[in-house]
């Protein structure tokens, strides 16, 4: 059985598809670093299930799938198909090849396949544990796993021969089994507990279906008397409305007249309304005549006001023509002034204009001289800056090697000073680990024995505890059993009703010892008789009895027909309140020494009774016996016997627990102890092999240090030349010319002159106008517009007469309007008042109806509601239920009686309606629990027998394995490291399940046994001989390596090479290498490279080996890449 090919596409690197065609032999895969060889490990542990994202070097699942690169895109999905030979029949199915893959795409979904067929996980590792490929998958040696092998706990090493010896699935057996036995120890205490409960629970059952009984009765009876109380108000409610329907007729008719009154004020109004409307309008129609005349009146007035106006007007410009001609000639001469100042300012003006234009072109002149100035300014400050800033960059680069050189020769001290301490602190922690290795030996062999005292120890609590929860659940038991024996009828009714009685008469009477079975001979009956003070307190509780017997303490001193003979109630003592009682029922009885001799007096007087010690009662014409007590005190017994098991229990299990925390503090401080120990020596040794490297390094440090303050020097005198040859260049500026000022006053002159030729030409304009218009005027047309002003005054006198006439006229008019409105408003309001006193009467008829309507309405809704309620709440038809009343029946008379049926309920108390249904479900699933509880139990000790014989054959399975890997383990030590020990030992032999796997490794000519005081090489060839010896103890069909021997020299990696070659013959063995040794060893050759796209790329060469003939053509290649660059490889 071998692995036959291996077909990826998409995993990681390998993004096109790969197939890599294996043989039986030595395969070598190589390439450069980061060429994708470990990612055709981690194929290969991927499809065989690993599940651990680290393991396979990402944070997540998905990080499998090629990622992409710049030239290729990312892909959805990964896909590893792994095919292997089964043609010698290894693997118990029947296929002479195995096809396992496996699929995962990036929104999470996966599958594994068998065959082609989807299977699961766990399908595809139950098929390779029959291989001897465990699920921890111990023959893929990655990277790192040599260093994880020699650090684990001895725990986890155990599990690395588990894997090889097919244990595993023993394990998963039993851990199942386990699981379903913790479940079933749960399951076994609840249905304990569910039992316990329901025995509790079915005692006061049956009293509480009794009183739902009697509770269904009197709930019957109350059902019927709320139908017929329902009827009885029903007809009540009939009656009402029949008479309220007279009044409410008798209402409607009064609303009726009240209505036709109303509608008769309503036409009176209407009359009364439009009289007071034409009124109002006839006094409106007066009142805008008035107001007309008034306006006529006032444009009268206002006419006559113009006219006199015009008239003083005309009088005032017929005086003033006088002067007209004098102001004419004013005004020419100012016309002839202002015309002269105006073309001198306009002389003015343009000289100034020329003057502004010569001033503005000078100042554009002059600023942009300065502009000119200022840039050659600023090129000439740019220049000497970069001058200025080149000197500074030399000066700077000069210091900084001048204070880098400083550093360098500083910094070259301390490395030779550390280098020194180094070495001082190496020769201190090779003695630090020799005094600690020796220190810890003690300790070991203290803490060894300790665990074992601590695990007997444990073993003892776990039993003593375990006897504990027994003795509990028994007594518990046993405790419900007694309660069960104890219950009788009067017992029952004792605990229901109590409050009253004195008690049982069995629990208040005592007798010698001995004759306790005579004593329930002799009460008989009376033995579970409840005792009550008071013969009516008995006949009241008597209907509620059940089978219980009733007694009534009393009685006087009994009487006895043989008084020579030894009466029962003279061994008897009794509590004062039932003493009376006692002597009533144990009156005439005797005791007798035997059988035969009760026999014999009761012949002599057959009237009286005797009782014997036995519980043998023979009286007239009846023989009692007591019932036999033996199961009531073989209880008792146990339950003793158990009370004192458990207090023995409790007492042995303080000490053990006390010793125990003792034992394991101790335990914890030693073990604390010794890894501290373990832990300063692997941190000495860790510090010591950091120092070697830290030496080496200081070394390289060192000289490459001296090399670099040689450059450091060079380039510091390269650099002063450079500051010597830079000459200091010499900058001039310019002077700046002064700002020119802008030719402010001439453009102030401009401006007042255009103002001042602008206000002459404004007031020359006027003038001229004033003149023409004085010039205009006409002393003849003055003298006609006086004339014609007085001819218009006589008009408006006139017209204010007519207008003053007119308006006395239309005041008398509105007052006769005025004084018919107001009567008009006055009929109105009279007839207003007799319709709102209709009206009102109206309104209270109507609240009158709708009250006594409302009332109707509550009738016929509590009508409604009545018979609702008997047909829906009482399922009975109301007028049957009407009908069926007597003559007799009141609703007072009901209610009555329907308090009295509720004051019976009432004394019920709180009643469990569904006690009845309870105790016979509770019946039922008390057996079905118990049945069930003996399922369970049976089940249990099936489970623990199936665990027994699971820990058997991993025991006797592991230790062969063992025994046998123990075995290679020296002989391969031996041979990996001539003239060394090692040897494997298990720290818990006693223990064979539990125990965990130490490494003891002596290498030649060294005396230290310990891991951490190993070197690398050592470390790395005593965790392949591990592992090789679990090769060969338990051999699988192959095995695969991923840079395993990079920390051998040459001598160490012969050795490993000439171990490789051993297993050969029996296994398939696949290597990941850079080193040429292990090359020249191989059967077959895998490049790996990677491609310009990122994307891994596989060519395979099939060697001849010495002493074999060729197996394959020169150059045929094994290996097939499928892809868009198939052609190229």
């Amino acid at each position: 059985m071998f692995l036959r090919s291996l077909q990826i596409r998409g995993f990681k690197s390998f993004a096109d598809k790969t197939i890599l065609e294996f043989a039986p032999g030595i395969s070598v895969i190589v390439g450069p670093n980061g060429s994708g060889k470990s990612n055709l490990v981690d194929a290969i542990s991927w499809v065989l299930g690993e599940q651990g994202p680290r393991a396979l070097r990402g944070n997540q699942m998905a990080d499998v799938i090629f990622a992409g690169s710049p030239q290729r895109p990312a892909l959805g999905m990964a896909e590893v198909k792994l095919v292997i030979d089964n043609s010698a029949g290894l693997i118990p199915v029947p296929m002479s090849e195995i096809e396992v893959s496996r699929t995962i795409f990036r929104s999470g979904d996966s599958e594994y396949r068998i065959g082609g067929r989807v299977c699961r996980l766990l399908d595809v590792q139950e098929l390779l544990s029959e291989s001897g490929i465990g699920r921890a998958l111990h023959t893929i040696v990655s990277q790192g796993q040599l260093e994880e092998v020699l650090t684990a706990r001895p725990e986890e090493r155990r599990q690395y021969i588990e894997e090889a010896a097919g244990i595993a699935k023993h394990r998963r057996r039993r851990e199942r089994a386990e699981r379903k036995l913790a479940g079933l120890e749960q399951d076994l205490v609840r249905l304990s507990d569910v039992l316990a409960e329901l025995r509790r629970q079915l005692k006061p059952l049956k009293q509480q279906a009794e009183m739902a009984h009697r509770h269904e009765e009197l709930t019957a009876e109350a059902d019927a008397v709320a139908v017929k109380l329902a009827a009885a108000r029903l007809r009540d409610l009939l009656a009402e409305r029949d008479r309220r329907t007279g009044g409410w007729d008798e209402g409607l008719e009064r609303r009726k007249g009240a209505r036709e009154l109303l509608d008769s004020l309503d036409q009176d109004v209407a009359s009364a309304a439009d009289a007071r409307a034409r009124a109002v309008w006839a006094l409106q129609e007066a009142e805008a005549v008035l107001r007309q005349t008034q306006e006529e009146k006032s444009s009268a007035e206002r006419a006559l006001r113009t006219a006199v106006e015009a008239e003083s007007m005309a009088r005032t410009q017929l005086a003033a023509e006088a002067s007209r001609h004098a102001r004419l000639t004013a005004m020419d001469e100012d016309s002839a002034r202002m015309e002269a100042r105006l073309g001198e300012v306009a002389v003015e003006l343009e000289q100034r204009e020329r003057e502004l234009d010569e001033a503005e072109r000078g100042f554009r002149e002059a600023i942009e001289t300065r502009r000119l100035v200022e840039e050659e300014r600023r090129r000439i400050s740019e220049e000497a800056a970069a001058h200025r800033a080149e000197m500074e960059t030399l000066r700077a680069s000069l210091a900084s090697h001048e204070r880098e050189r400083a550093r360098l020769e500083e910094h070259l001290g301390q490395v030779r000073e550390r280098r020194a301490a180094v070495e001082a602190e190496r020769a201190r922690l090779g003695e630090e680990i020799e005094r600690l290795d020796g220190e810890s030996a003690p300790v070991s062999e203290r803490k060894a024995a300790l665990d074992g005292e601590r695990t007997e120890l444990a073993r003892r609590v776990a039993e003593l505890e375990e006897a504990e929860r027994r003795f509990l659940a028994r007594r518990e038991l046993l405790e419900a059993r007694k309660a069960d024996l104890e219950e009788t009828p009067g017992s029952r009714f004792l605990a229901s009703r109590a409050n009253r009685a004195v008690g049982l008469l069995g629990r208040l009477v005592e007798v010698e010892d001995g004759w306790e079975r005579a004593l329930v001979a002799g009460l008989g009956p009376f033995a579970d008789a409840v005792v009550y003070a008071d013969m009516d307190v008995a006949i009241e509780e008597a209907p509620n009895g059940e089978g219980a017997t009733l007694a009534v303490a009393g009685g006087g001193p009994a009487s006895f027909v043989l008084p020579e003979e030894r009466t029962l109630l003279s061994i008897v003592s009794a509590d004062p309140a039932a003493r009376g009682l006692v002597s009533t029922v144990l009156k005439d009885i005797y005791i007798a020494d035997s059988l035969e001799e009760a026999v014999a007096k009761h012949q002599t007087h057959p009237k009286c009774a005797f009782v014997t010690a036995d519980g043998v009662l023979i009286g007239p014409a009846f023989i009692r016996t007591a019932a036999s007590t033996s199961r009531g005190d073989e209880i008792a017994r146990e339950l003793a016997r158990v009370e004192h098991d458990l207090a023995r229990t409790l007492s042995a299990a303080r000490p053990a627990r006390h010793r125990l925390g003792q034992a394991a503090a101790e335990f914890e401080r030693l073990a604390a102890r010794l890894e501290q120990s373990d832990a300063e020596i692997t941190r000495a040794a860790e510090a010591m092999a950091r120092l070697e490297t830290e030496a080496n390094a200081l070394a390289r440090e060192e000289e490459s240090q001296g090399q670099r303050l040689a450059g450091v020097e060079d380039a510091a005198a390269a650099w002063r030349d450079r500051l010597s040859a830079a000459e200091p260049a010499t900058h001039v500026l310019p002077d700046l010319p002064r700002a020119p000022e802008p030719p402010i006053q001439h453009r102030v002159a401009v401006e007042t002159l255009r103002r001042d030729r602008a206000g002459i030409s404004a007031r020359l304009t006027s003038v001229r106008a004033e003149r023409a218009t004085l010039a205009a005027q006409d002393p003849d047309a003055l003298s006609a517009a006086l004339d014609a002003a007085g001819i218009e005054r006589g008009h408006a006198d006139q017209r204010l007469v007519a207008a003053e006439a007119a308006l006395e006229s239309a005041g008398a008019r509105r007052d006769e309007a005025a004084e018919a409105e107001r009567e008009a408003t006055e009929g109105e309001a009279g007839v207003n008042r007799a319709w709102r006193e209709a009206s009102q009467e109206l309104e209270r008829l109507r609240e009158e109806y709708e009250e006594e309507d409302r009332v109707r309405g509550d009738l016929e809704r509590r009508v409604r509601d009545a018979e609702r309620l008997l047909r829906e709440g009482h399922q009975a038809e109301p007028e049957q239920a009407v009908a069926s009343l007597g003559t007799d029946e009141s609703a007072q008379s009901i209610e009555r009686r329907a308090e009295l049926v509720q004051r019976r309920l009432a004394l019920l108390g709180r009643v469990n309606l569904l006690a009845g249904g309870e105790f016979e479900a509770l019946s039922e699933r008390h057996d079905f629990m118990a049945r069930e509880l003996d399922d369970v139990r049976k089940a249990r000790r099936d489970l623990m027998q199936v665990v027994a014989r699971i820990d058997e054959e991993i025991a006797t399975t592991f230790a062969a394995a063992y025994r046998d890997v123990a075995s290679s383990f020296e002989a391969l030590f031996q041979e990996l490291f001539p003239g060394g020990e090692g040897r494997l030992v298990a720290t818990e032999p006693e223990d064979i399940l539990a125990t965990g796997i130490e490494i003891e490794a002596r290498p030649g000519r060294k005396r230290v046994k310990r891991i951490s005081l190993l070197s690398g090489g050592e470390r790395a060839l005593t965790a392949l001989a591990f592992l090789f010896a679990i090769f060969k103890a338990r051999p699988s069909p192959f095995y695969l390596m991923d840079e395993v021997e990079p920390a051998l020299d040459d001598v160490n990696l012969h050795r490993f090479l000439q171990l490789i070659r051993g297993f050969v013959d029996d296994s398939q063995v696949l290597i990941v290498t850079h080193q040429k040794r292990t090359m020249e060893v191989a059967q077959m050759m895998y490049g790996v490279s990677m491609s310009k796209e990122g994307t891994s790329r596989v060519v395979g060469q099939r060697l001849e080996m010495p002493g074999e003939g060729p197996t394959a053509e020169p150059g045929d290649a094994v290996a097939v890449l499928h892809g868009p660059d198939a052609a190229t490889q």
